[in-house]
């Protein structure tokens, strides 16, 4: 079973239930208290059958303090074609739900159901000789009634073959183990690298044990595991000397016993030529790089020794992996965040206030938590349009107020100069990588008229930063009133044979070829009048002193409607099928900058 999407309703602050996809790698941002964590809380609880929630949990419903009188969680999960025949259902998703109140708790599945209420429980955990009475009296022919299993499949046939209701059956408990599984990483408000050792330990503590190797007595049993996993930390030596190259040695011995399960002793390094030292009494900057190979580390445990028996989905959540961490820090952990998402039955969530992290995937994979009257109110965005991207992009990073900085350190900046520049590259970027120039740490920037957005580019580029342009080609020719002339460029420190794309034969527009147009105008632009377009009507204006001008009047003019350079940008680019099919300048500065954003440092 693989959770797709999830929703819960009544647990603390989330009182009004939305889907929340799970995507390979899911960001949840927002701000402090918002219901990142309680999310999360209520996924692993919701996972986990034997898990309840606290009488705290319950929402809280009036300033009288008192509690909603139940708790609901569902799931929507793509099933195995076995798990499909065990439920007796056809496709997927199938719909789990988890009720929860302060005398019962529930788990189960929608489906059609008899409309007699004996029939809609796991009919595995009900006795024999009840299941026979009730194959008794419905007539149910059994054809072995000494065998619980052959009365209980004899009954699930005849179930098939009766009228039935949509409606809510038990979850079989035989298929709990099928459960996704999943580990909260929590961070706390300090860097706490020996924490995440042992939550690391004890991860691969529960992964081995399930293993084969461990079928001897129990010391036997448990001198094996705590050899096992110092041989985990062997893997985590060397790492820390590449972070840390004054360090010799690392000291950490795992203990486990049946009586207390997994434990750990004190995380203590060696420096060369010295004595001890206990990394808790150590400065943020040192905890800060074993934090770094920690999570490297992390990365070499879950692949070098994957569960055999575990389930078909692993959830792995990081809450905050970058907190207290600079901005290259927090990208070489998300790098490595990624690594461990790989396994295709790897899913991860990272909860984040970082947009140097949200950059990196793309926005339909952020979800939004915001706290409205102490209630949580969550935001997604369903599509790829520029424009919702860029409304979402500022919802996010106006209620952190971190813009700026995030401008100030990204990897690559692809300055343009006007409207159907800015609306086309997106889409253009995407058809190129199959991502957003955010995704890729590409930030566009529009300089249209703008002094302000070439001294931002120059800043930028004085101090190091990776800026590139893609200027209309007559910038060259007809320099008067533009600020990205040669001229200009050349006097802000800006190489014209590295960092400049001029476009087009005069500009960007008209880069595109006269096919490409009517195509455009064809799918997007229906003329008043209903007449068909003509390949000539672009054709003629090539002798334009100004086609981008020109063809804009010529849309306005046959279509009555207000169509700008937005949307002539926007709907140029989605009317291309191919990579080929972009003009070689323009592919060349998509390709670059890409290339420039994503260089191993």
């Amino acid at each position: 079973m693989k959770l797709e999407k999830f929703k819960v309703e009544g647990f603390r602050c989330l009182e009004n239930p939305e889907w929340i996809p799970l995507s390979k790698i899911t960001i949840f941002t927002g701000q402090n208290d918002g219901g990142k964590t309680s999310v999360l809380d209520a996924l692993a609880i919701f996972l986990d059958p034997k898990a309840q929630p606290d009488a705290e949990d319950y929402t809280i419903r009036n300033e009288s303090g008192d509690r909603v009188e139940s708790v609901r969680m569902d799931g929507l999960f793509k099933l195995s074609a076995e798990e499909q025949a065990t439920l007796g259902v056809a496709g997927s998703p199938l719909h789990v739900r988890r009720q929860f109140s302060s005398t019962s708790s529930t788990i189960t599945y929608e489906t059609r159901v008899h409309s007699d209420e004996r029939f809609r429980r796991d009919l595995r955990g009900v006795s024999i000789n009840e299941l026979r009475t009730l194959a008794d009296e419905f007539q149910i022919e059994l054809l072995n009634r000494a065998s619980k299993d052959g009365v209980v499949t004899d009954i699930l046939k005849w179930l098939r073959e009766q009228p039935l209701v949509q409606g809510w059956l038990a979850f079989p408990s035989a298929l709990y183990s099928s459960l996704p599984e999943m580990k909260i990483f929590e961070s706390a408000e300090a860097l706490n690298p020996e924490q995440e050792i042992n939550n690391t330990l004890r991860s691969s503590f529960t992964t081995r044990i399930r293993g084969e190797n461990y079928s001897g007595q129990m010391n036997q049993i448990s001198h094996q595991i705590e050899s096992d996993m110092r041989h985990d930390l062997d893997l985590f030596i060397p790492i820390v000397k590449r972070y840390c190259p004054d360090i010799d040695d690392v000291t950490i011995n795992p203990i486990f016993d049946y009586s207390s399960g997994f434990r750990t002793s004190r995380l203590l390094l060696k420096r060369s030529g010295g004595p001890l030292i206990d990394l808790q009494k150590e400065g943020e900057g040192r905890k800060r790089r074993i934090t770094l190979a920690v999570y490297e580390w992390r990365e070499q445990i879950f692949s070098s020794h994957p569960d055999p028996e575990g389930p078909d989905q692993l959830i792995l959540a990081f809450d905050e992996p970058d907190t207290h961490l600079d901005y290259l820090s927090q990208r070489k952990i998300f790098e490595i965040i990624k690594k461990i998402g790989q396994p295709e039955q790897t899913n991860v969530i990272v909860c984040t206030h970082s947009l140097n992290l949200i950059d990196r995937i793309p926005l339909t994979d952020v979800i939004h938590f915001e706290l409205e009257s102490r209630k949580t109110r969550i935001r997604t965005i369903s599509n790829e349009d520029p424009q919702l991207i860029d409304l979402f992009m500022y919802q996010i990073s106006d209620a952190m107020g971190l813009r700026n900085s995030v401008m100030l350190n990204e990897r690559c900046f692809l300055v343009v100069e006007g409207l159907s520049e800015i609306n086309a590259l997106p889409v253009l970027f995407n058809l190129r990588y199959g991502f957003s120039p955010q995704a890729a740490g590409v930030r566009v920037v529009n300089g249209e008229g703008g002094a302000g957005a070439r001294l931002f580019a120059k800043f930028l580029n004085e101090n190091r930063r990776i800026v590139i342009f893609m200027v209309d080609s007559d910038t060259q020719t007809s320099p008067k009133g533009r600020y990205f002339t040669p001229e200009s460029l050349r006097a802000d420190g800006i190489d014209l044979e590295r960092q400049v794309h001029f476009v087009g034969t005069r500009e960007f527009e008209d880069a595109f070829s006269d096919a490409t147009w009517l195509r455009t105008a064809q799918n997007y632009w229906v003329k008043h009048d209903g007449s068909a377009w003509a390949i000539d009507e672009f054709t003629a204006l090539r002798s334009s002193e100004n086609f981008s001008e020109d063809l804009v009047a010529l849309v306005r003019r046959s279509t009555h409607k207000m169509i700008g350079k937005p949307e002539i940008g926007y709907h140029i680019a989605r009317s291309l099928n191919a990579t080929s099919e972009v003009p070689h300048q323009i592919l060349s500065c998509i390709e670059q900058s890409y290339s420039a954003a994503n260089t191993s440092e």
